[in-house]
C-alpha cells in the first residue's frame, strides 16, 4: 500500500510539473517583453514543490481557506494547461499549411484564460440546476417523487452556505424520498458535524451509499457522519420505502466488487413484486443489473468531467459519463453531481439535483 501511495504521489508531482512547465515556457516564448531566462526555467519545479508542501500543511493543520485557495489554483492551472496545449496544436497545424501568425499569442491567451476562469468560478458558485425525469414504475400504487443528491463533497471548497442552500431547495421541492449517491462528506467526522446537522433538519426519509471518497476518509468516520445526518446507510443491502425496494451497493471500484459479487448482492436483495431501485456510486455493471430485474439504477461519481475537456478522459474509463441510459426494461441515470470535487470550478458542466417522478402503474 505504501509503495502504491508513493507511486501515486510521484505521478501527481510529475503531472503538476508538466503542467507548470508547458504553461510557463509557452507563455515566456509567446509573449512580447517576456523572456525565458535561466531563473524562469526553474520556476515550474519551485511552484510544484511549493504547492505540494502548502497543500500537505493545509490538510494537516485543517486550514480550509488555504486548501480552498490551493484547489482553486489547481483548477486554474488545469485550464491554463488545456488552453496552452490547444494553442500549441493550432500553431503546429497552421505551420503545416505554411501559415505563420504575425503576432504573439501570450496576452491574447491570458485574456481568454481569464474569461474561462471567471465563467468556471461563476458556474460552480450557482445553485444546482433541477433536472426532472419521469419513469413508469411497476408495482407502485401511487406516484412517488424522489430527490437524487450525489457528490456534494462537503468540506474545504463546498461550505456551510451551500449545505444550507441544498436544504432549502430540498424543502421547496418536497420529495417523498431523498437518495444520496455517495461522496457526501469530504473531511473527518468533527469537521463534518455542521454539514450533517443541516442535512438532519431535512425531515424527509433519506437513504444513501458510500462513494469512493468515504473510503478515503475512513468508513467508521463516515458511518458516524451519515448517522448524524439521518441518512439510512445501505451497505450491500436493501430497505423499503413503500413498494420501492432500494438496494444500496458500496462503491464498486474502491471496494473492488467483482461482477460476480455484484450479481450475488443483487440476487439476494431483488424483490420481484416490488419496484427495484439500485443506488451505487460508480455506474458499472448496468446491463447485469438490468438482466437481474433492476428497474432503475442511480449513480454519480463522474461529475460529467466537471471541467471540460476532462470529460473526454473520464469517458475513456467509464462509458456511462452522464445522463440517461436504457437497456431492456431498465434505466440508468448518472448525475453530474450536486456540487463538485476539489477546485470550485465547472466549465461546460453544471451542479445538479435530480428530481425523479415515479408514476405508479397499479392504481
Amino acid at each position: 500500500m505504501k509503495i502504491k501511495n508513493n507511486m501515486f504521489l510521484l505521478v501527481t508531482f510529475l503531472v503538476f510539473l508538466l503542467m507548470h512547465t508547458v504553461v510557463i515556457f509557452w507563455f515566456c516564448q509567446n509573449t512580447a517583453g517576456v523572456a525565458l531566462t535561466a531563473a524562469t526555467k526553474f520556476l515550474p519545479f519551485i511552484l510544484t514543490v511549493l504547492y505540494f508542501c502548502l497543500y500537505a500543511f493545509s490538510r494537516k493543520a485543517n486550514i480550509w481557506p488555504l486548501e480552498n485557495f490551493l484547489l482553486t489554483y489547481l483548477g486554474a492551472l488545469f485550464l491554463a494547461f488545456c488552453l496552452t496545449f490547444a494553442l500549441i496544436t493550432l500553431t503546429l497545424i497552421l505551420k503545416l499549411f505554411k501559415v505563420i501568425l504575425p503576432f504573439n499569442l501570450g496576452f491574447i491567451a491570458l485574456g481568454i484564460w481569464g474569461i474561462i476562469l471567471l465563467i468556471s468560478l461563476y458556474t460552480a458558485a450557482k445553485n444546482p440546476k433541477i433536472t426532472e425525469i419521469t419513469f413508469d414504475a411497476p408495482h407502485l400504487k401511487r406516484d412517488v417523487k424522489i430527490a437524487f443528491v450525489s457528490d456534494t463533497h462537503f468540506g474545504a471548497t463546498v461550505g456551510i452556505k451551500r449545505a444550507e442552500n441544498l436544504k432549502k431547495i430540498l424543502e421547496e421541492q418536497e420529495p417523498a424520498l431523498i437518495l444520496f449517491g455517495g461522496d457526501v462528506f469530504e473531511s473527518d467526522f468533527e469537521r463534518s458535524i455542521p454539514f450533517a446537522e443541516i442535512l438532519a433538519k431535512v425531515p424527509n426519509k433519506k437513504f444513501g451509499v458510500f462513494g469512493n471518497h468515504e473510503y478515503y476518509q475512513g468508513l467508521d468516520n463516515e458511518r458516524a457522519s451519515f448517522k448524524l445526518a439521518g441518512i439510512n446507510l445501505l451497505e450491500n443491502k436493501s430497505d423499503f420505502f413503500e413498494n420501492i425496494n432500494i438496494i444500496g451497493i458500496n462503491d464498486i471500484r474502491t471496494a473492488r466488487i467483482t461482477k460476480q459479487e455484484f450479481e450475488n448482492i443483487l440476487k439476494q436483495n431483488i424483490k420481484p413484486n416490488n419496484f427495484n431501485l439500485l443506488l451505487t456510486h460508480t455506474p458499472l455493471y448496468f446491463e447485469e443489473a438490468a438482466n437481474l430485474g433492476i428497474h432503475l439504477m442511480l449513480s454519480g461519481h463522474n461529475h460529467n468531467g466537471q471541467i471540460w475537456p476532462f470529460n473526454f478522459m473520464v469517458k475513456m474509463s467509464n462509458p456511462y459519463l452522464y445522463g440517461l441510459f436504457s437497456y431492456e426494461k431498465a434505466n440508468l441515470f448518472v448525475t453530474s453531481g450536486t456540487f463538485f470535487w476539489g477546485p470550485p470550478l465547472r466549465f461546460l458542466t453544471n451542479n445538479e439535483i435530480t428530481l425523479i417522478n415515479l408514476k405508479g402503474t397499479e392504481k
